[in-house]
Formats: structure tokens, sequence, C-alpha cells
């Protein structure tokens, strides 16, 4: 007896519907766990290439300094795109994507970074070693770092003033944009 006979009511129907929301919720579920994933792979990815060969242990100052032209990495495509917005335009999604990464990452930062641990020697080895794909990446030894243990570093409050003068921002630029649609209407 298939679905389609089945009273809308039924038992069977019901075991149906069950089955079918558990299939959609478990589905939901990976594929927000690979996208994760995928992020942490882009990250590790990047801090394999972007530590100097020459370095086998990073200092700390480096690897804040990674830290730092991690989160700036979409600088150049950011100018580049501000470089063609036109005046009385809305700005283009790639930019508005951008910014919004930018913004992640330095609240990320400042609320700790998980990134691999690049002050052992064997970290980085297993780092360098390391092919990119999913299952090799659990050897890889990750630490949590925060923009306040940065040597000469941003402190607490700071960074706390940071965050909210770039929600203030946000929210100005929020309310710019309402005013611009007023205004053109």
């Amino acid at each position: 007896m298939g679905i389609e006979k089945a009273h809308p009511f039924s038992r069977k129907a019901k075991q149906v519907r069950r089955a079918y929301a558990r299939e959609e919720r478990l589905s939901k579920i990976k594929t927000i766990g690979d996208e994760v994933k995928t992020r942490v792979v882009d990250r590790l990815v990047w801090f394999k290439y972007a530590l100097p060969d020459d370095v086998e242990v990073a200092t700390p100052e480096i690897v804040h300094d990674l830290i730092d032209q991690y989160i700036n990495r979409n600088n150049d495509e950011i100018e580049a795109l501000r470089a063609t917005i036109r005046p009385n335009r809305p700005k283009p999604a790639k930019l508005e994507l951008y910014n919004m990464l930018m913004g992640k990452d330095r609240h990320e930062y400042r609320t700790g970074m998980k990134l691999p641990d690049l002050l052992n020697a064997a970290n980085v080895v297993k780092l360098r070693r390391w092919e990119g794909d999913y299952n090799g990446m659990q050897a890889i030894k990750m630490v949590t770092v925060l923009a306040s243990t940065a040597p000469g570093g941003i402190k607490p409050e700071v960074a706390m003033a940071e965050a909210v003068a770039d929600a203030d921002t946000e929210i100005g630029n929020a309310e710019s944009d309402e005013d611009d649609s007023e205004n053109e209407d």
C-alpha cells in the first residue's frame, strides 16, 4: 500500500511524513557541517601557504601578522570594487559580501580565532605535509588566538570599544541606505 493510497490522517501517512521531515532535517545539518568544514579547510590552506618556508616555528608576532594579513586578504578586490561604484548607485553585492566577511573575521579575532598552532614545530611540519583533505585535518592541532594576546596588542576594553564603533557604523550605514531609498521615491 503506497502513500498515494493512504488516507491523509492514517498511521502510514504520519510515518511517511516523519521520515521525510527527518531526512530534511539531517540534510540541513549535513549542509551546515560541510560549510563549517569548508571554511576551516580554506583557513588551513591559507595559513599553510602564508607561512614563510624558511620559518620552522612562528613567533607570536608572526602569528598575529599572519592573522592581520588573513583578515585583510580581500582588500585589493574591495578597493577595485569601490573604484567602480558610481554615485547614487547601489553597492555591488560582492563588495557587501567582502565587507561582511572582513567584519566577521575581525569579530572572530577579537573573540577567539581558531587556527593551526604555528608555535609548535611538529604541528607546522604536519600542516606543511597536509594535502588539503578533510580527514587529514584531524591531525593538525588547532589553537584559539585572541587579539588581546597580540604582543603590545589590543586590550579587551579597546576591542570592545572597536566592536561598538563597528556596530554603530553598520547601523549608520543601514540608516543612510534607508534614507537614500526614501529620497529616490
